[in-house]
């Protein structure tokens, strides 16, 4: 009797804290199962910005920065501003984890263009199979890639050229249906550079940010 007693006073007295524990484990298990659900939820909606599962094969860009630059230096010295007035590129797939890209550019001041360039080469975005196979993405563009690119450039009216190779590490990613974003960073070597430069060897950084479709 004594020992039923016992039990029961202790279960009396302990059955407040159990059912606290057990409330407290099951708010924590709900908050982390919410926090998930917002993980997830930004997850997708971070993918479906960038267009992970839109097959795309082929890609024309407008890069719109240089254009901003352009118009934003008109109201300053000719000489301090070498815009990138008109850069597009035209992108196609040969393989899911491979493309060949060429791109025009056009640097002028407010006075003349002051260089006219083309650049061609390939891509390969090294992790895409592999993001394929596990139904993560589609064959498109928004990937990481190695590049290498031929550059050749030229000033008009001055008879001088420059032609150099470009190696860089990229990060590219569509915006929505309309827009893209292109990072890179790399090395370029000058085969034939303009005269007065310095280097043969220049660390290059660009970045695009435009139209696409």
């Amino acid at each position: 009797m004594k020992k039923i007693l016992f039990l029961a006073t202790w279960l009396f007295v302990s059955f407040p804290a159990i059912l606290s524990a057990q409330e407290k484990v099951t708010i924590k298990t709900s908050e982390e199962e919410m926090d998930t659900t917002h993980f997830s939820n930004l997850v997708q909606t971070y993918n479906h910005l960038i267009r992970v599962q839109e097959e795309e094969l082929q890609l024309f860009k407008i890069d719109l920065i240089g254009p901003a630059l352009f118009l934003f230096s008109l109201g300053g010295n000719k000489d301090s501003v070498k815009s990138n007035v008109l850069r597009l590129a035209y992108e196609r797939k040969i393989r899911p984890n491979w493309s060949w890209i060429v791109s025009p550019t056009l640097q002028a001041d407010r006075d003349r263009v002051r260089d006219v360039g083309i650049s061609g080469g390939l891509r390969y975005y090294y992790n895409q199979n592999n993001r394929i196979l596990k139904g993560k993405s589609a064959n498109n563009f928004s990937a990481n890639y190695l590049g290498a690119y031929l550059n050749g450039r030229t000033r008009p009216g001055e008879n001088q050229q420059q032609l150099s190779i470009d190696l860089v590490y990229g990060i590219q990613r569509r915006l929505g249906r309309w827009a893209f974003v292109d990072f890179d960073l790399g090395l370029r070597n000058k085969i034939k550079a303009y005269p007065a430069t310095k280097n043969r060897i220049d660390l290059m950084t660009e970045i695009r940010l435009g139209l696409a479709f």
